[in-house]
């Protein structure tokens, strides 16, 4: 049995005309330790998806289990990630912000969470700003806090919702490496949404590629980086090209 298993998803929304079909007859599977991505362009139900995972959202059919337990509402056992920067509390520091989130665990007392924090805070290089609070922090900074909160939780899975899409490019990449170093050192489940191909293949070991509105799964890929080895390599921008093809046959407008 798969870790989280989405099975014969369809998610519907009502408008005051209609119902709307988001995504229809979504399945895949994530193991532990996965860095599964869904990816594909705007209005496919990306966002969509993850917050059904998430539990904030019901299924119109189909259903998604985690540990053999149907989800059917938000729980500590998935941390969130946004786009928004402003995910903090702004009346607490970066050091508070993390060590309210541990104490929410009710896993140690306040000593040993304010320690725990600092070390969280050291992971994504946040040290020297734990006394800082939210609105002096730059947009990459907030990213980490963010990512440092949900360590915090030691949630089973961690969801992000292209949380480095509002980014420059050059913090982008630096927070993509961010990301990766933490999952090398902590091995938790991610589910990432984005746009990008680079970006999907640079953070992903598996793909899964959506076509446009009402979202369905196209196909679902392997990345395998001992082969990859850099962008520079022509194996990268044949995956590159092929997930192209396979996105946009139809000439839809993308971004890359």
């Amino acid at each position: 049995m798969a870790f989280l298993d989405v099975r014969d998803l369809t998610l519907r929304y009502k408008t005051r005309e209609t119902v709307v079909t988001a995504v229809e007859d979504v399945c895949f599977q994530v193991e532990k330790s996965d860095r599964l991505i869904l990816l594909g362009p705007s209005g496919c139900g990306k966002s969509t998806i993850l917050k059904a995972v998430g539990g904030f959202l019901r299924p119109a059919d189909g259903v998604i289990t985690l540990n053999g337990e149907a989800v059917k509402r938000p729980g500590a056992d998935r941390a969130f990630v946004f786009q928004e920067f402003d995910q903090l509390l702004p009346w607490k520091t970066a050091l508070e912000n993390i060590v309210f989130a541990i104490m929410e665990t009710r896993r140690v007392k306040r000593r040993e969470a304010v320690d725990e924090a600092r070390i969280l805070l050291k992971k994504v290089n946040l040290s020297r700003f734990e006394d800082a609070y939210p609105h002096a922090l730059s947009g990459g900074m907030k990213q980490r806090a963010a990512i440092a909160r949900c360590l915090a939780l030691r949630s089973k899975v961690i969801l992000m919702d292209e949380p480095f899409a509002s980014l420059d490019a050059l913090t982008r990449q630096e927070m993509q490496e961010e990301l990766l170093r933490l999952w090398a050192e902590t091995q938790f489940t991610l589910i990432f949404v984005t746009h990008s191909i680079d970006e999907a293949i640079i953070l992903g070991s598996r793909i899964v590629l959506l076509s446009p509105h009402p979202g369905r799964v196209e196909k679902e890929m392997t990345v395998d980086w001992s082969k990859l080895d850099s962008r520079a390599n022509p194996e990268y921008a044949a995956l590159k090209e092929k997930i192209s093809y396979i996105l946009f046959k139809d000439k839809l407008e993308y971004v890359i």
